[in-house]
C-alpha cells in the first residue's frame, strides 16, 4: 500500500470554511504552519505503516467516518475496495473525483440507520473518530457486525494527555465540545467489549514516551 499524499493545492480547494472545526479538519492539512501540518500528515504515515503489515491488499475496507476522504487515496492502492462513510460526504467526493477513485464507493448516512452486512469488510479504519460519540456502544457495535471474523480494525486517538493539551495551546487550537474520550478510554471500552489489541504504534516516536496519538490494530476475541 503506497501512503498518498495530497498536494496543497487541491486541499486548499476542497476545504468548506463553513464546516473547518477547531480541531482535526482538512485545513489542518494544509495549514500555513508547516510543523503543524507535517505533525498531522505523520499520524496518516504510521497508520499506513501500520496497515501495510497487517492487511491483505485483495480485501474490503472501510473508512469508518472519513470525513473529508483525506485518507482515500492511500487505502484505494492498498485494498480491492474502499467504503466510506459519513455524515457529511461532499469533499469525500470531490477527492473521490479528484484522484479518479474506481474501486471508492461513498455513503452519507448515519451508522444508525444504515448496514452495510455482516462481516462485509477484512479491514476498518476509524482515524481519529471513535472520540467523538459520546456513548461508544452503538458505533463499537456496528465495527463488530460489518468486519469478517478475521478482520482488523485500525484506530488512530488522541491521547488528551499534557504533552497534547499544551501543543493546543501552541498552536492555538480548542479541544472540539464532541471530544468525549481520550486514547485510553476507548481503548478501554474495546478490549472489553470483544475486542483485543494485535499491534500499536505511538505518535510520534513510535514508543509509548508522551504519545500524542495511539495508532493501534485490533481484531475480534
Amino acid at each position: 500500500m503506497r501512503y498518498v499524499k495530497p498536494p496543497l493545492a487541491l486541499l486548499r480547494r476542497l476545504i468548506d470554511r463553513q464546516t473547518s472545526s477547531s480541531d482535526i479538519a482538512l485545513d489542518v492539512y494544509c495549514a500555513p504552519n508547516v510543523l503543524l501540518r507535517e505533525f498531522f500528515w505523520a499520524r496518516l504515515w504510521m497508520l499506513t505503516l501500520l496497515i501495510r503489515r497487517l492487511s491483505r491488499p485483495e480485501g474490503a475496507c472501510l473508512d469508518f467516518g472519513g470525513g473529508s476522504g483525506i485518507f482515500m487515496p492511500t487505502l484505494a492502492n492498498g485494498f480491492r475496495s474502499v467504503d466510506l462513510i459519513d455524515l457529511n460526504t461532499v469533499q469525500a467526493e470531490q477527492m473521490r473525483e479528484a484522484y479518479q477513485l474506481d474501486n471508492v464507493r461513498i455513503t452519507r448516512a448515519n451508522i444508525k440507520d444504515f448496514d452495510f452486512g455482516s462481516g462485509a469488510f477484512d479491514a476498518i479504519v476509524a482515524a481519529d473518530v471513535l472520540e467523538h460519540f459520546e456513548d461508544l456502544s452503538f458505533p463499537i457495535e456496528r465495527i463488530r457486525h460489518w468486519l469478517d471474523a478475521k478482520g482488523t480494525l485500525f484506530t488512530s486517538l488522541p491521547s488528551e494527555n499534557l504533552a497534547y493539551r499544551l501543543l493546543r495551546i501552541v498552536f492555538g487550537k480548542q479541544k472540539p465540545h464532541d471530544h468525549y474520550h481520550a486514547a485510553w478510554q476507548v481503548e478501554r471500552f474495546l478490549t472489553e467489549h470483544g475486542f483485543r489489541k494485535v499491534s500499536g504504534i505511538y505518535h510520534p516516536l513510535f514508543l509509548p514516551l508522551f504519545p500524542l496519538f495511539r495508532i493501534s490494530a485490533w481484531q475480534k476475541v
